[in-house]
């Protein structure tokens, strides 16, 4: 199932369109400013620092900026997924999130579909790159496989998290600026801490089957 973890067509906008939406991006982040989330458990014992431990957030991208939600609707971005999903797909979602450097925020092991969607199981989700990522900021991890197992518990203290699963195990997934890296909704995934002087941003996009 290599197709969930990197294996897309390519998806990359042009680096002129990239660099719109950037701009439409700082745009809503002026307008309307962001949300500093906070993701509690026990799973942030494991790392020194971790009470400083933030992200940045906006969600609902396509209401605050029409270019956001007219690009999310175009063949550039639907062609690659529905290569994945085989059918006509429409986008559900879309939200940034970004680890500054002095919180340096983790992501825990966790689906997706703990949060929602959890009966969708044809949902893809599709990350867009802002910035190089790496192991030192924090660049996405993956499960090879867990989407097979449908959702799976989670410890629900805090944010939902899976416990008996180890960081250490996921494969990582460096990105380039620009880069799309897919996945289902039921795989399993997770990051590092942002250890970098400078901001890892990413906007996570969800699609769902056209009705």
């Amino acid at each position: 199932h290599r197709r969930w973890h990197g294996g897309l067509p390519p998806a990359t906008p042009p680096h002129a369109r990239l660099a719109l939406l950037l701009a439409h991006l700082e745009a809503v982040v002026r307008e309307i400013g962001h949300t500093d989330s906070v993701w509690q458990g026990r799973w942030r014992d494991q790392y020194a620092g971790s009470e400083r431990f933030t992200l940045k957030t906006v969600n609902k991208l396509a209401r605050g900026s029409a270019s956001w939600k007219t690009w999310l609707s175009t063949r550039e971005i639907l062609d690659p997924i529905e290569a994945l999903s085989g059918k006509p797909m429409q986008h559900a979602d879309a939200m940034l999130l970004m680890k500054p450097p002095e919180t340096r925020q983790a992501f825990p092991p966790h689906q997706d579909a703990a949060y929602y969607a959890a009966d969708e199981a044809e949902y893809i989700i599709a990350t867009l790159h802002l910035d190089a990522t790496t192991t030192e900021n924090g660049a996405l991890r993956f499960l090879p496989g867990s989407h097979a197992h449908g959702l799976i518990e989670h410890n629900r203290k805090g944010k939902a998290y899976l416990p008996d699963v180890d960081i250490a195990d996921l494969v990582e997934v460096p990105a380039e600026p620009g880069d799309v890296v897919c996945c289902s909704i039921y795989t399993v995934h997770g990051s590092l801490p942002n250890r970098s002087p400078a901001p890892r941003a990413i906007v996570r996009i969800g699609f769902q089957p056209v009705p």
